[in-house]
């Protein structure tokens, strides 16, 4: 019998583990999106239900344990859609487990009373999507240690 494959999309990021060791490769997306027109983006990856997520490197395929991704940086124009960008905008600071810092813009939106970054931070998310120059960076809830705006 001959094994059927799912067409997907590719896409270039570069993570940084819990242990602060970096792995660059390709991760797999969905060609279509359930919720909106297009394909899946990262962020929709990282914060779907799946425990471990396949990434093609140089060296092979490795099957990341998401819980253990820090941040996933890639780029804003592959990734960036109308929408991420609806409600109001926060320019922020977080700071990471490990001390690093990363300086962008979030989007929140939600009704008017409940705007606010904390009610951003609050959702039940893995990963917060940050607006950086020329990039996405996805934070793993886990690992931020603050977030100032």
């Amino acid at each position: 019998m001959e094994e059927q494959k799912i067409a997907k999309n590719r896409r270039q990021v570069v993570f940084t583990l819990a242990d602060g060791s970096e792995l660059e490769g390709e991760v797999f997306l969905n060609l279509y999106e359930a919720h909106r027109q297009g394909s899946q983006k990262v962020g929709e990856l990282l914060n779907g239900e799946d425990a471990f997520l396949p990434i093609k490197t140089d060296d092979g395929t490795v099957h990341l344990n998401v819980s253990n991704i820090l941040k996933v940086i890639t780029p804003e124009d592959a990734e960036r859609h109308d929408l991420m960008m609806l409600g109001k905008k926060y320019r922020v600071r977080i700071t990471t487990l490990h001390g690093d810092t990363i300086d962008g813009d979030i989007f929140v939106d939600l009704p008017q009373a409940r705007s606010r970054v904390s009610d951003y931070l609050n959702r039940p998310e893995r990963f917060f999507r940050v607006f950086v120059p020329g990039h996405i960076v996805y934070i793993g809830a886990r690992f931020i240690l603050e977030v100032r705006d």
